[in-house]
């Protein structure tokens, strides 16, 4: 019984820090993508867009990706938006310029979309964007960035990886917690100490993960550091227990 049960947590740690790898290299990959993007072809004097820019969190290198904002006139006059999109072209210094100029009737909308492709990658890491936004009326000049990684996988598409890594980080993730959990049992603790970390982990990754992939990077960021913060914390702990170290309360 001891054996399994030592059997159950060295697989419950292995698989579960494998789901966490996987989360965390597409939760980091993303907020860093969004930072460079807020750093590409900063507009000075340019006030945030009201509009989203939806962009994917990644693409492969065997894939395109598309990049779209949603247009609209609130005011009850005729209004004329000039939209100026621009994205890295293989390196930061190289840029692809895109203008589309729309004139918006009241209540009014159009959506302008933009093509990224693997090779627009500056350091082909990630794709870079930013759009500026002039206005006849409101304010005259707004803006929105973001980046986009690029996953060297030649024989998948974008959205196959993600959703790949999502269930292969999800099924890792349960399955070591699972394993702890019977490992738990075998050896009659009811406390769950462990598995009640892990779940904590898990709520933080998905929390960061989501804010980082719908926008919000940085949220998703701070989070992300503080996550970092905590797995050094964890790690130092056990290392120091490991090594029969008094421990600092």
């Amino acid at each position: 019984m001891i054996k399994n049960s030592k059997f159950y947590i060295i697989s419950s740690i292995v698989l579960f820090s494998l789901g966490l790898l996987i989360g965390l290299f597409l939760w980091t990959g993303s907020v860093w993508a969004d930072l460079e993007g807020y750093m590409f072809q900063p507009a000075t004097h340019a006030k945030k867009s009201e509009f989203n820019l939806i962009c994917p969190t990644l693409i492969t290198t065997s894939d395109f990706g598309i990049i779209s904002i949603g247009i609209e006139n609130t005011y009850d006059k005729d209004v004329r938006k000039v939209v100026r999109g621009n994205k890295s072209l293989g390196f930061v210094i190289y840029i692809a310029s895109d203008e589309t100029s729309l004139e918006l009737k009241p209540g009014e909308s159009e959506v302008v979309h933009w093509y990224i492709y693997p090779e627009d990658a500056a350091w082909d890491r990630f794709v870079l964007f930013r759009v500026n936004i002039i206005s006849s009326r409101g304010v005259s000049l707004t803006t929105a960035s973001c980046g986009v990684m690029v996953i060297n996988v030649p024989f998948l598409k974008s959205n196959q990886f993600f959703l790949l890594a999502l269930l292969l980080g999800t099924f890792l993730i349960g399955t070591g917690i699972y394993l702890m959990y019977k490992s738990s049992l075998l050896q009659g603790k009811k406390e769950f100490y462990f598995e009640r970390l892990m779940l904590a982990l898990t709520l933080i990754l998905i929390i960061g993960s989501l804010l980082a992939f719908f926008g919000q990077w940085i949220v998703g960021g701070m989070i992300l550091v503080a996550m970092y913060l905590f797995l050094v914390v964890i790690i130092s702990h056990y290392l120091q227990k490991s090594d029969g170290k008094p421990q600092i309360d």
